[in-house]
């Protein structure tokens, strides 16, 4: 099931175990409509979809799309062992924060012309 509502994604998602409960299970995947975009123009399951957020079951999906999830898993526990080893990988750099952060440098201002009336 793919969504556009973040309030009915986490319903349908985690409310899939109230039938694991009483022993029916139906496994329905269940994302953002944004997740399932990314993932068709090959962004990482893990790293950039998040779809480890889940409580659905999502790696038949994946299978479907041609989508290696068992990879994508081992390459997202060695990028989570980079993390916990203080590795962070960003897309932003910090420097260019607008108050603070790890190297702040204020940015240069460029010099003022005066014009005379």
């Amino acid at each position: 099931m793919i969504g556009h509502d973040t309030g009915c994604i986490t319903t349908l998602d985690k409310s899939q175990w109230i039938g694991q409960a009483v022993g029916k299970v139906y496994p329905l995947s269940v994302m953002a409509d944004c997740q399932f975009a990314a993932l068709v123009c090959g962004a990482h399951p893990y790293k950039l979809a998040q779809l480890h957020w889940h409580a659905s079951p999502f790696e038949g999906l994946l299978e479907k799309l041609g989508i290696d999830w068992e990879k994508a898993k081992a390459e997202f526990e060695v990028y989570l062992k980079e993390v916990a080893a203080g590795r962070v990988e960003t897309l932003y750099d910090p420097k260019r924060a607008i108050t603070s952060g790890p190297g702040y440098e204020k940015p240069v201002q460029p010099a003022q012309i005066e014009v005379n009336s």
